[in-house]
């Protein structure tokens, strides 16, 4: 039998075209959905990657306030160093306090001292009797004005005494006591001389005259007396013999 189509073209092209929108529309669903799945994907890998930057900021911070202060620290370690260094260079760890009292037991009360200096020379020069002071420490009123060298490295410290003594005995007992004292060596009298000297006689009773005018007119006596300069070294210094 043959068979008989009734249905019209435009009927069937109506179906087709049907079909060909479902078929569009389907495809363009399944775009809309990828779209929307990887626009969701895209914008949790944005959060997620803008977190780690902020994480990262953070931490960028904190390492350049740390290299900041590493900074700092090492600038101010690095000034207190040198400054440790010029205070070790300068240090001549010495008891200034103790070798000032070991004086004053040994200076009797027959010897007056008027002048005291500490002069700081190099080892070296010491020994070899040079005798150059780069640095030292005398009374404010001593002549010659301060000393404003100062000596950085090791120091022996020369010390000259001058004063007044009752007898030149007086000044060789001075010698002997600073030559047995633990604390001065290679003690020797640079010079001694007789000298005279003025000193306020005793008074009687007391004067009514007020104490000026009463001391300009004191009597005087005139008596002898020693003049002496002694030169030693502390002996914060001990010598070797090379081999």
């Amino acid at each position: 039998m043959r068979e008989i189509d009734f249905l019209p073209e435009w009927y069937k092209q109506g179906k087709r075209h049907q079909r060909h929108m479902r078929r569009q529309y389907a495809a363009l669903t399944v775009i809309f959905l990828a779209m929307v799945g990887y626009n969701l994907v895209s914008t949790h890998r944005i959060s997620r990657a803008t977190a780690e930057l902020a994480r990262f900021e953070d931490e960028r911070g904190r390492a350049e306030s740390t290299f900041h202060e590493f900074n700092t620290v090492t600038k101010e370690l690095n000034e207190i160093r040198v400054k440790a260094d010029v205070i070790e260079r300068i240090d001549s760890k010495i008891d200034m306090g103790a070798v000032l009292a070991e004086m004053s037991h040994i200076i009797g009360e027959t010897v007056v001292l008027s002048r005291v200096e500490f002069l700081s020379e190099s080892p070296a020069d010491a020994d070899k009797g040079q005798g150059t002071a780069v640095a030292g420490v005398r009374p404010a009123d001593a002549p010659g004005g301060p000393l404003k060298k100062t000596l950085v490295g090791d120091v022996r410290f020369r010390i000259v005494l001058t004063g007044l003594a009752v007898s030149p005995a007086d000044v060789a007992a001075l010698v002997c006591r600073l030559d047995d004292s633990v604390y001065f060596d290679r003690v020797h009298a640079s010079f001694w001389r007789s000298s005279t000297i003025h000193i306020p006689a005793r008074r009687t009773q007391d004067s009514p005259k007020p104490p000026t005018e009463a001391a300009a007119s004191q009597p005087t006596e005139t008596t002898e007396a020693t003049e002496f300069e002694v030169v030693c070294y502390l002996a914060n210094c001990k010598e070797s013999e090379s081999r």
